[in-house]
Order: C-alpha cells, then sequence, then structure tokens
C-alpha cells in the first residue's frame, strides 16, 4: 500500500503530530502515535499546489495536514496532484506561453471582437433609442460648445436642399451651428444628427464642396460609424446598451467620446467610398471632397501654427476626427 508522511494539526492545539497517509476505498488514512483517522476523500479539501510550499490536506472540523513530499502526495493522490496553475509554476515554459497566449487574446479581442460586438449591438438598438441619444447630446454641445449659427438662413437651405438631392432617402438631420473651440467641422452624431459647423462653411464659397462633405457623413450615419466608434470607446456602455438598457452611462462620456475619438482608417475608407460613389452617380467629382479636405488641412495648420511636416493627430478639429487626409485625398483624386 502506498503512503506517505505528513504533519497533522487537530485544530485546537498548536501541537504536530507525526503520521503516516494512505488512501483505501475511497478513504484516507491517518496514523500517528497519537493519531488515529480515517476520512472520505470526497469530504476533504486538497487546495491547488502553490510553489514549492507543503501539499495540504484540510478537515472540516478545522483540522489539517501538511505534506512536504510533494511528489509522494501525487503518487498517493494523482488526481490531486496540481491544477493548471501548479503546472505553470513548474514549467516556465509553459507559464511563458500562457501569457503571450492570454495577451495575444485580450489584442485580438480588442482588434475584432470588440468592433465586431460593438457593430452587432449598433444594428439591435431601436431607432427611438437612437434618437433620444441624439437629443441628449445635442442639448449638452449646445449647452457647452456650441452657439447659433452665424450662416444665412438662405445658405443654409441652399446646402441642404442640395444634400438631399444627393442622398434624398438618407435618414439624416441636418444642424448648424458655431463653435469657437470646434472651429471648422463637420460630424455625425450616433443617431443621424449630421452637425454642421458656420467655419467649414466659410471655408468655401463653392456650395458643392460642403455638400461633398456631407456625403462622407451621410456614409458615416449610414454604416452606423459614430455610435460604433462610441461604443467601442465605452466598453461599459457596450455592455449596458447590449441589453437595450439605461444609455446613461453613454451620455455621460458620449461628448467627450465623438470629439477627442477618431474614426478608424477603416470607418474613413468607407465612408470615402459612400461618397465618392454618390458624388459620381450624380455626375459630380470625388475632387470636391478632396479640395475641401485640403482646405481643412490649411485651416488647421495655420490655426495650430503647424509646419507641414507636424503631425496633426494630438490637435483638434476635422482632421483629427477625421485621421488620415494625404491617404484619403489621394483616393479621392483617383476616382475622379
Amino acid at each position: 500500500m502506498k503512503s506517505v508522511a505528513g504533519i497533522y494539526f487537530d485544530g485546537r492545539q498548536a501541537i504536530a503530530h507525526r503520521v503516516v497517509l494512505s488512501v483505501e476505498a475511497g478513504r484516507l488514512q491517518l496514523r500517528g502515535e497519537t493519531v488515529n483517522r480515517d476520512e472520505l476523500l470526497s469530504a476533504l479539501t486538497i487546495p491547488a499546489p502553490l510553489g514549492r510550499s507543503p501539499r495540504l490536506i484540510l478537515f472540516a472540523d478545522g483540522a489539517r495536514c501538511e505534506v512536504a513530499d510533494s511528489v509522494g502526495f501525487a503518487d498517493l493522490l494523482p488526481e490531486r496532484a496540481g491544477g493548471w496553475l501548479s503546472i505553470l509554476e513548474s514549467h516556465i515554459v509553459a507559464a511563458i506561453i500562457g501569457v503571450l497566449l492570454l495577451l495575444g487574446l485580450a489584442i485580438a479581442g480588442y482588434r475584432w471582437g470588440l468592433p465586431y460586438a460593438a457593430g452587432a449591438v449598433a444594428e439591435r438598438l431601436p431607432a427611438e433609442m437612437l434618437t433620444e441619444m441624439d437629443h441628449q447630446l445635442f442639448a449638452s454641445l449646445d449647452q457647452h460648445w456650441l452657439q447659433p449659427s452665424g450662416v444665412p438662413e438662405s445658405r443654409r437651405a441652399d446646402i441642404e436642399a442640395k444634400a438631399f438631392g444627393l442622398a434624398p432617402h438618407a435618414e439624416v438631420r441636418l444642424m448648424f451651428r458655431a463653435s469657437r473651440q470646434l472651429g471648422a467641422n463637420a460630424f455625425a452624431l450616433p443617431g443621424g444628427t449630421v452637425l454642421v459647423l458656420d467655419d467649414l462653411v466659410d471655408l468655401t464659397a463653392n456650395d458643392d464642396e460642403i455638400v461633398a462633405v456631407l456625403a462622407h457623413e451621410f456614409g458615416h450615419v449610414r454604416e452606423k460609424h459614430a455610435l460604433r466608434q462610441m461604443l467601442q470607446a465605452t466598453v461599459v456602455g457596450l455592455a449596458l446598451a447590449a441589453y437595450l438598457g439605461d444609455v446613461s452611462s453613454l451620455l455621460a462620456a458620449a461628448p467627450a467620446v465623438l470629439l477627442e475619438t477618431g474614426y478608424s482608417r477603416d470607418f474613413e475608407r468607407s465612408a470615402d467610398r459612400y461618397a465618392a460613389d454618390l458624388l459620381i452617380s450624380h455626375h459630380q467629382s470625388p475632387t470636391l471632397l478632396a479640395d475641401m479636405l485640403d482646405k481643412l488641412d490649411v485651416y488647421w495648420r495655420e490655426r495650430y501654427n503647424l509646419k507641414l511636416g507636424d503631425r496633426m493627430g494630438e490637435f483638434g478639429g476635422y482632421l483629427s476626427t477625421h485621421p488620415g487626409s494625404a491617404e484619403r485625398i489621394a483616393f479621392l483624386r483617383e476616382r475622379r
């Protein structure tokens, strides 16, 4: 019969008793000069091994037994020899591989899993919720960031008419505002509202260029990019919104997310393709959008006194919320 030596403590007195452990018929037997104990294995708690520390056997009445011989313990109780933690601790290479696998899974989840989940949730959210979300977001932006538009009403009406002439069935609401902080910009809210700022309109006398920018924003609305970006950036909000619950946690973080988190390049390419196709289908050139991007680039560089080689990403404005302008301009000029 297999056996292993151990030290037994009865849980009442701090006295160590030398015992010999053996197993027979599913029962653990402890024998010593003053110890004679027999317990069902199923009634015992045997914690996973931790490094080189003695193996522990815990009894229901508070007693415990320590076994220093881990090899003998494993031979006596092979099914309790150890869990994944002990395997990793005794195999450093396996531990490193395990950590790398977990890191890889975390990166993959962030890179592909989170965008997929955000897209799935965005498709499930009801239109009423998105309308209410836009209403509250716009009220917050109006309070802290925006001022009434100074663009003449007649010009706003012309721009709106041309924009919806391109996409008559687009589920979009156009809103014109001024903003000293945000400057020349246009961006879509999660529920389909597109905000157009005065400085953007003032950059050009050609309304077709403004409409080209709006065609790009219509692409973001169609693909729900703003909503997906906001969901990705607020993981807690993503979990809540997945169950169509209260969106207050999303709304609290939404203005900062919308203004400080730029669209991914994939989103930008998708919106540019949509705009280019829309313009071409109405016998207009995608270079209208490229020309406007050029003007926005000059505007923001002058505003922040940037040189040609300086990066724009850390600064506000259209080119930080819509990155990759040089690549985008090249694509649009090729599509003319």
